[in-house]
């Protein structure tokens, strides 16, 4: 099925948001790049730049920057992956009328997959891909180098990147449109912030859908509650009821093995 919470809708707004930013900064810092490898003194040029601006740059980092600006971009797109995880969590809550948690010491990723496991939404007939869920941890491990670089080892980051390129073959790299990502620490760029973005927006469509309220919490919504009244015209509750969800949630019944709103019915 297909079920988006609201996290899911705000993912999406705060995404396009960044995307305008940063699609903005790198068309201007491919062209200043252009110009800083065509000068014939590129400390020169780029010091005569940071006077003309007023803009103090740590010369000794200058090799280095455009690698740094990269993470930056990745670790607010984690950022706002977090943010998901932390307000699908409380709408579940909320509707479900349950109080689960995030624990301390553990990603916020491998809590959620644990989660559904133990609700028996990931199972033999549903799953999130393998690839969505190495390649978000790879950039999750370069967001963690980004942010605290003493906290994780080259090592840990050579073996995330290891298990998220096995999965690009040439159809997932045409699926993502892109043609060389994700790429190793030293080697990242736009493309890779570009294919991470995507990915986190997959992984969240799909956790989302997996992750939907109990449906005795959902019998118990307000929306519901006013439709009972046909509860002695089956059809037309059912049909209420997954219109109530398509309103409100985006909610796609894909299969026959969707028990969505019968479930919410039995509850009822």
């Amino acid at each position: 099925m297909i079920f988006k919470y609201k996290a899911y809708s705000n993912l999406l707004v705060e995404l396009g948001r960044l995307d305008y930013v940063v699609e903005i900064s790198e068309i201007s810092i491919k062209d200043f790049l252009n110009k800083l490898n065509k000068s014939n003194d590129p400390e020169l040029y780029l010091k005569r730049k940071s006077n003309e601006f007023g803009i103090m740059v740590s010369f000794d980092q200058s090799n280095n920057y455009y690698n740094q600006i990269v993470l930056g971009n990745i670790s607010n797109v984690y950022h706002l992956g977090e943010t998901f995880f932390y307000e699908l969590q409380t709408e579940f809550n909320s509707i479900s009328n349950e109080d689960w948690k995030f624990e301390q010491g553990k990603t916020k990723l491998d809590q959620v997959i644990l989660y559904l496991k133990q609700l028996n939404r990931i199972n033999n007939t549903d799953k999130i891909d393998d690839y969505l869920i190495d390649t978000f941890a790879y950039y999750h491990q370069l967001r963690v180098y980004f942010s605290h670089k003493k906290t994780t080892s080259v090592g840990e980051i050579e073996s995330k990147y290891k298990k998220a390129i096995r999965h690009f073959d040439s159809a997932l790299l045409k699926k993502y449109k892109v043609k060389n990502s994700p790429k190793k620490l030293e080697d990242i760029d736009f493309e890779d912030y570009f294919l991470f973005t995507q990915i986190t927006k997959d992984l969240a469509l799909r956790i989302s859908s997996l992750g939907y309220p109990k449906p005795k919490g959902l019998a118990s919504w307000d929306v519901i509650k006013k439709i009972k009244k046909f509860k002695d015209d089956k059809d037309r509750l059912s049909k209420s009821i997954e219109n109530a969800l398509i309103t409100k949630f985006g909610y796609i019944k894909e299969n026959d093995s969707d028990r969505l709103v019968s479930e919410i019915i039995s509850h009822i």
